[in-house]
């Protein structure tokens, strides 16, 4: 047989912890029952009048051993039902049949199914067991006149002082008995329950210093990010100057003749980087204010359409500023793919190489330096002839 707490016949903790008390503090009720009916048997006598409190008697024997039973199924609540039903309908079959002043000591025993329900189950069956021990004195007076024909045999006895002595002492026992089960088993409850209290604020003190913790740390990560992101945005700054930086470098403007500069172009040339070619070959006129740029395109692998329309633009703009490109360096396959691609170049002065180009830059300015001073010459012998 199962013992009476097992978990799988409690699934209530608090029904599983009582079960044991209940189960003893129905074998002690019907201890007392047992003990009652001797006392009746042996005081009343064996005839109708002893008969009536026996009945009783054997109604909580009865009742108290089924609700062991119930209990031994795991139902909790229907044994204790079970048990003060069997109390209250024992004495209230007393009581009728005896009516007053007899049946007054047997009011005593409706006190143990009170405090047994108000131990062990809610408050609506308290209020219930309270109330139908409550009615038993009002229906003595309703049915002793409908009952009194049935048990015209049986006489109320005059001296109940054994009974009533018995009755008080059972009932004390009884209910001592409850108190003393179920008061270390209140005060068990009591003291988990002040240690699942203390537990959980442990726990919430504990979880507060997490929480306080955590957020310290998130807090921290935040500033971490937020340092990081700043260094990002700082590294990104600085890598776009170092492009810009690049892109500058891969598209040099040098002066090398007072009016000349030369624009070397190495690699392969992009849209990017052919845009940031125009745009320093540009400034770079304004800024020397130079009439002849020379873009030596030696360097350069492959010279498709896209960068003979760079070249062009670049010549275009550069003659608005009222400066002459000159391109070297054309190879004899980039000739050949000039030509195929039919770009017109015609405008263009071209040369072999830097060298020819500087040395005819530097002729002709030569050339136009004696024709200036040819000039001047010719200006100053005219102004003597006239002051002549």
């Amino acid at each position: 047989m199962r013992p009476i707490d097992d978990a799988k016949l409690f699934s209530n903790v608090i029904e599983r912890q009582q079960a044991p008390a209940l189960q003893r503090i129905l074998i002690a009720i019907s201890s007392a029952a047992l003990v009652a009916l001797i006392v009746f048997l042996a005081t009343l006598g064996v005839n109708p009048t002893g008969g009536v409190p026996a009945a009783g008697a054997v109604v909580v024997m009865l009742t108290s051993i089924g609700g062991v039973i119930v209990l031994r199924y795991g139902r909790f609540r229907l044994a204790v039902l079970v048990a003060s039903a069997g109390l209250v309908g024992a004495v209230l079959f007393v009581t009728v049949i005896y009516g007053y002043p007899a049946a007054t000591p047997f009011l005593l025993v409706t006190l143990i199914p009170v405090i047994l329900t108000g131990l062990l189950v809610e408050t609506s069956r308290l209020i219930a067991v309270s109330a139908a021990s409550g009615l038993i004195p009002a229906l003595i007076w309703l049915l002793k006149p409908a009952v009194t024909p049935f048990v015209a045999a049986v006489q109320p006895p005059g001296d109940l002082t054994v009974v009533a002595v018995a009755l008080f002492l059972l009932v004390l026992f009884v209910v001592t008995t409850i108190i003393a089960l179920f008061g270390p088993v209140l005060r068990q409850s009591l003291a988990a329950a002040l240690v699942r209290e203390q537990e959980l604020d442990r726990l919430r003190a504990s979880l507060e210093t997490t929480v306080q913790e955590r957020t310290a740390a998130l807090q921290e990560a935040l500033r971490t990010v937020e340092q990081r992101e700043a260094q990002l945005q700082q590294t990104l700054a600085d890598l776009r100057a170092s492009q810009e930086a690049i892109r500058e470098l891969s598209a040099p403007v040098l002066p090398v003749l007072p009016g000349i500069l030369v624009a070397p172009l190495i690699g392969a040339i992009d849209a990017a980087r052919a845009e940031v070619f125009v745009a320093n070959v540009l400034h770079a006129i304004e800024r020397e204010r130079a009439h002849h740029i020379i873009f030596d395109i030696t360097g350069v692998p492959i010279v498709d359409t896209h960068v003979a329309r760079m070249i062009l633009q670049a010549a275009d703009a550069a003659r608005l500023l009222g400066a002459q490109v000159i391109v070297v360096g054309i190879r004899p396959e980039v000739a050949q793919t000039v030509v195929s691609l039919g770009v017109a170049l015609e405008q263009i002065r071209t040369f072999a190489n830097l060298q020819q180009a500087i040395s005819a830059l530097r002729i002709a300015s030569s050339a136009d330096m004696r024709q200036q001073n040819a000039s001047a010459n010719i200006d100053a012998r005219l102004l003597e002839t006239g002051d002549a």
